[in-house]
């Protein structure tokens, strides 16, 4: 359950822009596809141009998420270790920021917070991924690669009531 909706992008609840590039650039690239599959099947008149170019367009669309996605599932991938094997420590949330630019279906405007957190007497910041619920708590648990303190994390489920 929470591996699945971590290790890979969740649909419903993004976690960066970069996710919801990701899906956006698929959906197009399948619906490119698709016209030009139903194109050749069924003759759809075009003013201008031939349907292979709707072909072309879901390709290059294809090729421009692709390392999107890669990209997306390495950061996926990287949450999940210092879910699984990271270094627990206390957070402090710093800063809330809301995203009124960014919207998702009927998710609306996500938060983030920047959390403040102490090891071995250095001090670092974190910021969260998208949080598409409000978060309540001041404190977060942050987790840490203890090889680079600096790559962290932040429980989201830590921010809640």
């Amino acid at each position: 359950m929470y591996l699945h909706t971590h290790y890979f992008m969740n649909l419903r609840r993004p976690a960066s822009r970069l996710e919801i590039v990701t899906i956006v650039l698929d959906a197009l690239a399948v619906f490119f596809m698709l016209i030009f599959g139903v194109g050749y099947v069924i003759a759809i008149p075009m003013r201008s141009g031939e349907p292979w170019m709707l072909g072309v367009t879901g390709l290059l669309l294809l090729f421009a998420a692709m390392p999107c996605t890669l990209i997306a599932q390495f950061q996926g991938r990287r949450r999940e270790w210092l879910r699984c094997s990271g270094f627990p420590v206390q957070g402090q949330v710093v800063r809330v920021t809301r995203h009124p630019s960014v919207s998702y279906g009927n998710q609306r405007h996500p938060w983030t917070v920047l959390c403040e957190y102490h090891y071995e007497g250095q001090t670092y910041t974190v910021r969260s991924t998208f949080l598409w619920d409000k978060p309540e708590k001041q404190t977060a648990r942050v987790y840490l690669d203890q090889q680079r303190p600096a790559q962290a994390w932040v429980d989201p489920r830590s921010l809640e009531h």
